[in-house]
């Protein structure tokens, strides 16, 4: 009997313990609502200003874009590009090429005219997307090499893998650093034009240029999803022919900036 008693007490105080416990984790829950999510605190200086409207597009215009960079193929792009009196953009990771000085490929992107922007630091896919407080110091990360190495605050950005639907990330988890970003003032640049230089492999540079020219056919804005890794020898090749080509269908090339209105993928993130 006294053995019971004991026991009883004991499962009495396990309960009282849980019951407890479960109050304070509802309390911790009501205050993460009222206050937000812990990650909103994190790096206070990573917000910046961006126009609340976008400049008015007129004619046709296409925007040349860059991933994964910076490598030797950048150069040979930034030489094609000075060499056509072209402006592009390129979204840059932090991560070093051998034989490549890369923050002087940085500084001469942004002394040429070209914009910079963040893609990722790191590139590793599994890590950044594992939760917003890893994506967050991921883009910290490549966001202070570009102050440090340019003296440019950035203020646009490419998701790797783009804004949805990324495999390596949950919709839930995607969705969050979505809403996070824009509540920082960041804006993120989607595509609507996949060159087909995205594979394991290097694409040949006439499939490149038909892949771009004949996908530009229809479009009056067109923004061209293309990668500098040091890979992609093909698509530094392919930058003069797609120049000379689009522009004798009418086309102009700008570069993107805040600005200009992003085409993105859609998403529930209004729900």
């Amino acid at each position: 009997m006294f053995c019971l008693m004991k026991c009883s007490k004991k499962v009495l105080a396990a309960v009282a313990a849980l019951l407890c416990c479960g109050g304070m984790l509802a309390a911790i829950w009501q205050t993460k609502e009222v206050l937000g999510s812990a990650y909103e605190d994190l790096y206070p200086d990573m917000y910046v200003n961006t126009d609340s409207e976008f400049a008015k597009e007129e004619g046709k215009v296409v925007y040349y874009t860059f991933d994964d960079g910076p490598s030797k193929n950048t150069i040979a792009i930034l030489d094609t590009l000075k060499e056509k009196g072209v402006k592009a953009t390129f979204f840059v990771t932090g991560q070093e090429v051998s034989g490549v000085d890369s923050d002087a490929i940085l500084k001469r992107i942004v002394d040429e005219g070209h914009s910079i922007g963040i893609h990722t630091y790191s590139h590793v896919y599994q890590e950044i997307y594992s939760s917003v407080e890893s994506y967050l110091a991921d883009f910290h990360k490549i966001r202070e090499k570009i102050i440090q190495v340019t003296g440019v605050e950035p203020k646009i950005f490419r998701f790797p893998g783009g804004s949805v639907k990324n495999s390596f990330a949950s919709p839930s988890v995607q969705k969050a650093i979505r809403i996070e970003m824009r509540r920082r003032g960041y804006i993120y640049y989607d595509w609507n034009l996949v060159s087909g230089d995205d594979k394991s492999y290097m694409t040949d540079t006439d499939t490149l240029i038909h892949n771009i020219v004949n996908g530009a056919k229809g479009k009056d804005k067109v923004v061209i999803l293309c990668h500098d890794d040091s890979m992609r020898v093909s698509t530094a090749e392919a930058v003069g022919p797609v120049i000379d080509q689009l522009t004798a269908q009418g086309y102009r090339f700008e570069k993107l900036t805040e600005s200009v209105e992003p085409v993105q993928f859609q998403n529930d993130d209004e729900k």
